[in-house]
């Protein structure tokens, strides 16, 4: 049974891997901010929640609270985010994206068009919908199993 899942996660990953590269051409844009992969994660996380506090990113990710801080200060530094005192806990700062962080986030708003117009619009929707639920049933599993340990 546990060869049955090597066997289709190592095609899953070959297939995300070839992915990647087969739309190289199509990411240079968004290269240019030269992210690391947890940079670009937080990133993503804090475009998504509003006034979000390097506690809560560290909460999240399952990381301290000091290395949060380490990737904050260099998106900082790279004008990716902006952070601003929170006025009932001045010990305590809010995230937002900076200057830099809002052209990311919408070179990646149109990257996801630009892919759809080429790409994933020539595959059924169906297919598309059964792949992003079969990823929300992973990420289900792993925050299930995150709590229990």
């Amino acid at each position: 049974m546990l060869s049955e899942y090597q066997k289709i996660i190592k095609q899953m990953n070959d297939a995300f891997e070839e992915f990647g590269i087969l739309i190289a051409n199509e990411t240079k844009k968004i290269d240019q901010f030269d992210l690391t992969m947890q940079q670009d994660l937080i990133l993503a996380y804090i475009a998504k929640h509003l006034n979000v506090t390097a506690n809560e990113i560290a909460h999240s990710f399952g990381i301290t609270k000091s290395a949060v801080s380490q990737v904050l200060s260099k998106l900082e530094q790279n004008k990716m985010i902006v952070r601003a005192v929170n006025p009932q806990n001045k010990r305590e700062s809010f995230i937002s994206l900076g200057e830099n962080g809002e052209k990311y986030v919408s070179l990646l708003q149109d990257l996801d068009i630009k892919l759809i117009k080429n790409y994933y619009s020539k595959v059924d929707l169906e297919d598309l919908t059964h792949m992003t639920r079969t990823m929300e049933k992973i990420n289900e599993v792993i925050k299930a199993e995150n709590k229990t340990t």
